[in-house]
């Protein structure tokens, strides 16, 4: 039977605990040794700082070594040697082993040195492109290896790269819901660009190849940010919000996909928030009712939040009910209150539902 590897003082706990069982009776001594026999205590992580940190100065003395020559060395050798580290980097991932962190992180090396060597060899050659055609012939290869790999890694590349290539691409503007009061451009126009969309489609493709958690959740807010986006420019800030904020409120409650619910939750709180506040409602239609639209909305996610919380989503339904308490609190009576009592106030609320956090869950668990 392999050896379970435990860090240190994860051993010296349990040949403690080991000692207190065996003087209560409850386990032998043959047992005891039993038991500490399927742990082994995890070796020093220093040797392989030392090896880590020997082999990136190596790599950054030979990067430095090259580029202090490369303008004197042929055009065709510099080719090779970009497609002879690319290859070498990508033989060294097989051999270390496709599965572990060390294989995976040549894996990562190759990709960088792909997305480099189309920037070196289009200057060498003198063939123009700009820096989003560079950025989406990366993108394309670092998909397509992390389906091929079935590499979390290389998804959370792809989709790094891809929010900075849709930030070029004036397809995604975090501050558009805010800024754009009014419809920009017409509906016809809401898939434009249309490449923003279709990689966006081959994020989620690719996906499917690793079904990581963290990749789903930052597909959903790449997802999410060009959908309000587009919609802002397309529709006006404000009902771009009151769309995102009516679509989390119906994700929250599809529980048999735990994280789109989960999503939805944070849709419903973030968007719902900031709804709460009278500068986002404007516009002719909303501005009759102002300052009553905010309210009713702030009722409304609360009550949502509420039901989320008696469906056992306790942490995400209790922050924003709390955050929602917070923001009109502040708004409208902190400011009436001398400091003193107010953060006097202010500490005793946190105080007290520190204390009954706990009830409070048990009286939703009823």
């Amino acid at each position: 039977m392999a050896l379970s590897k435990i860090k240190r003082r994860e051993m010296d706990f349990l040949n403690a605990e080991t000692v207190v069982w065996v003087d209560e009776g409850i386990i032998s001594d043959e047992q005891s040794a039993k038991i500490l026999s399927l742990y082994d205590v995890k070796a020093s992580n220093l040797r392989a700082i030392m090896l880590t940190a020997g082999g990136i100065l190596l790599g950054l003395g030979a990067v430095s070594f090259v580029m202090a020559h490369w303008h004197e060395l042929d055009k065709f050798f510099r080719v090779c040697l970009i497609a002879g580290v690319y290859a070498a980097s990508l033989c060294a991932y097989f051999l270390t082993g496709r599965s572990t962190k060390t294989g995976r992180a040549f894996l990562l090396l190759a990709s960088g040195i792909f997305g480099a060597g189309i920037y070196l060899i289009t200057h060498m050659y003198d063939y123009y492109m700009t820096f989003g055609e560079i950025l989406g012939w990366w993108i394309a290869e670092v998909i397509i290896t992390s389906v091929l790999a079935r590499d979390e890694w290389q998804m959370y590349l792809a989709q790094f790269l891809s929010l900075i290539w849709m930030n070029e691409a004036d397809a995604v503007n975090a501050f558009a819901l805010y800024f754009v009061r009014t419809a920009r451009i017409p509906i016809a126009e809401f898939f434009a660009p249309v490449r923003a969309f279709a990689l966006m489609l081959s994020l989620w493709l690719a996906w499917f190849a690793t079904r990581d958690r963290t990749a789903f959740t930052l597909n959903m807010l790449l997802t999410v940010l060009l959908m309000a986006s587009r919609m802002s420019l397309c529709l006006g800030g404000t009902e771009a919000l009151i769309i995102l904020t009516v679509t989390g409120a119906v994700m929250s409650f599809m529980s048999k996909w735990r994280d789109t619910a989960v999503m939805g939750m944070l849709m419903l709180g973030v968007f719902g928030l900031l709804l709460t506040w009278p500068d986002f409602w404007r516009g002719e239609i909303f501005a009759s009712g102002r300052n009553v639209y905010p309210v009713i909305n702030a009722v409304i996610v609360a009550a949502l939040m509420l039901l989320n919380i008696y469906r056992g989503h306790y942490g995400i339904g209790i922050t924003f009910c709390a955050l929602l308490a917070s923001r009109y609190f502040f708004d409208h009576l902190f400011g009436y209150l001398p400091k003193a009592w107010g953060f006097t106030l202010t500490g005793v609320i946190f105080v007290t539902a520190g204390i009954f956090f706990g009830k409070i869950k048990k009286f939703f668990e009823r």
